[in-house]
C-alpha cells in the first residue's frame, strides 16, 4: 500500500511521480486487484513502460471518484484516465446519500424516498445491499428508483469525464456482458448498468474495453484468498482476467495514440 501527499486514501503500489508522465486508474475493488498478485494496471506498467497509478479502492462507488477533489485532479493530470464502471447503486443520489469514502454504506434518505416508502423503517438499514434487498419488495417503486438511479448514474459520469480533461477509457469489468442489462438487484456488479447506459457516454470518451471476467472456480488455484474468502474470490477477476484486461487496455491505449507512447503530456 501506498500514500500520496495531500490524500486520506490508501493505494496500492507501486507509487508513481505525478511529476512525470503517467496514466492514471479508477476504479474500485476489480481495479484494486483483491486477491491477485498482479492486478492490471502493473501489468499494463510493464507491458508499456509507462508508470501507471492504480486508484483502485475496495468498496468505492462513483461517489468517491465524483466528490474526491484529489483523485480528479490526479485524473485530470494524466494524459489518459482508465474509469471503471462502477455500479450506479453506491453513490449519492436525490433519493439516498452515502459514505463519502465507503460508497457501500447508507447514511440517509431523502423525504422523497421516504414518502415513496412510508413504512420502511430507514433507520435499520446501514448498507445499500440492504437498502436494495429492502426497497425491492414493491416491484412497481422499485422500479422507479432504478429508473432514477440509472438516469443519477450517467449525469455522475458526465460530470467526472468531463472533469478528467485528458483521454479516458471506460473499463467494464464484469462476469457479464453490458448486452445482458442490470436493472435487477439480482444482476452482478456493475448493478442497474446496461449497454444503452454506455452508449450514452460513447462521444465524451477515447474507447471502451469490456472484459467478461471467467466464472470457473478453478481460478482460486491462481488467487491469494483465506480459509474463509472462497465466496468473495469468486466474485472478483482472476489473475487470467487481469492479463486479458491489461491486454485490452494497453491495445486501446496504443490505438489512441499511437505508435508514438512518448507523446505523452503531464497536464499541470
Amino acid at each position: 500500500m501506498c500514500a500520496y501527499n495531500g490524500c486520506r486514501l490508501n493505494f496500492r503500489g507501486p507509487m508513481v511521480s505525478m511529476t512525470e508522465p503517467y496514466i492514471a486508474v479508477l476504479g474500485g475493488t476489480e481495479v484494486f486487484g483483491r486477491f491477485v498478485k498482479h492486478p492490471f494496471p502493473e501489468l499494463v506498467q510493464e507491458w508499456l513502460g509507462l508508470p501507471v497509478a492504480n486508484f483502485g479502492v475496495s468498496q468505492a462507488g462513483l461517489s468517491l471518484f465524483s466528490e474526491e477533489p484529489w483523485l480528479l485532479d490526479a485524473g485530470s493530470r494524466s494524459d489518459i484516465t482508465v474509469l471503471q464502471v462502477l455500479g450506479a447503486q453506491n453513490m449519492s443520489n436525490r433519493l439516498y446519500s452515502v459514505h463519502s469514502r465507503r460508497n457501500d454504506r447508507f447514511l440517509s434518505v431523502s423525504p422523497a424516498l421516504r414518502e415513496m416508502y412510508p413504512d420502511v423503517d430507514f433507520t435499520e438499514i446501514h448498507f445499500t445491499g440492504h437498502l436494495l434487498e429492502t426497497l425491492s419488495t414493491d416491484e412497481a417503486m422499485f422500479a422507479s428508483l432504478v429508473k432514477e438511479l440509472k438516469w443519477a448514474w450517467v449525469q455522475r459520469m458526465r460530470r467526472v469525464i468531463s472533469m478528467l480533461k485528458g483521454d479516458v477509457i471506460l473499463l467494464w469489468m464484469s462476469d457479464r456482458s453490458s448486452d445482458e442489462g442490470g436493472a435487477s438487484r439480482e444482476s452482478c456488479e456493475p448493478l442497474f448498468i446496461d449497454r444503452g447506459m454506455l452508449e450514452a457516454l460513447s462521444n465524451e470518451v477515447s474507447g471502451t474495453v469490456e472484459i467478461v471476467t471467467e466464472t470457473n472456480p478453478e481460478k482460486l488455484n491462481e488467487m491469494v484468498i483465506g480459509s474463509d474468502e472462497t465466496g468473495a474470490a469468486l466474485c472478483l477477476p482472476g489473475p487470467q482476467d487481469h492479463i486479458r484486461a491489461a491486454e485490452a487496455i494497453a491495445l486501446e491505449i496504443a490505438k489512441i495514440k499511437g505508435a508514438d507512447l512518448e507523446s505523452f503530456q503531464v497536464r499541470a
